[in-house]
């Protein structure tokens, strides 16, 4: 029986067919969902010669990301105000290790929904989509980048 579901949010996309797909799915099922979106963390190249990078450019990258995965919770929560049980978080983190994040946090959840990533666009996706499938245990919902409608 699914109880908890959670769903990695796609931060910085006009729709979210994953996060569509996992309010039809706990609302069917009358589950418990958990949307989480990462804040990524810039990476800064160690050895690329450039001089130190500006701390007040990082911090406005951070800030920055930070938005754009407030939006994403903001539009979560907004397709779960009716009749749903759910929660979000924001958990910051470099790319790198939002997977293995994300693969831990699933195993606590009955089903995980990921997005399948766009061709040329936002390649960690795929890392996500990994982390769920190998490092959760769980079974996975992969929601292709063109979906329109929910489970019902």
């Amino acid at each position: 029986m699914i109880k908890d579901v959670v769903v990695n949010l796609s931060v910085g996309a006009n729709r979210d067919p994953a996060c569509d797909y996992a309010i039809s799915v706990a609302r069917s099922f009358n589950a418990h969902l958990t949307g989480i979106a990462f804040a990524y963390d810039p990476v800064v190249p160690a050895a690329s010669g450039w001089a130190a990078m500006p701390s007040e450019w990082i911090e406005g990258q951070r800030a920055q990301s930070m938005d754009v995965a407030k939006t994403a919770v903001a539009k979560f929560e907004e397709g779960c105000r009716v009749g749903l049980s759910a929660e979000s978080r924001v958990v910051i983190a470099t790319t790198a290790e939002a997977a293995k994040l994300f693969g831990r946090i699933a195993r606590r959840f009955d089903l995980s929904i990921v997005r399948q990533n766009e061709p040329g666009k936002l390649p960690y996706e795929r890392l996500l989509i990994e982390a769920a499938l190998f490092d959760s245990g769980r079974p996975v919902v992969i929601v292709p980048y063109i979906q329109t409608q929910g489970l019902s």
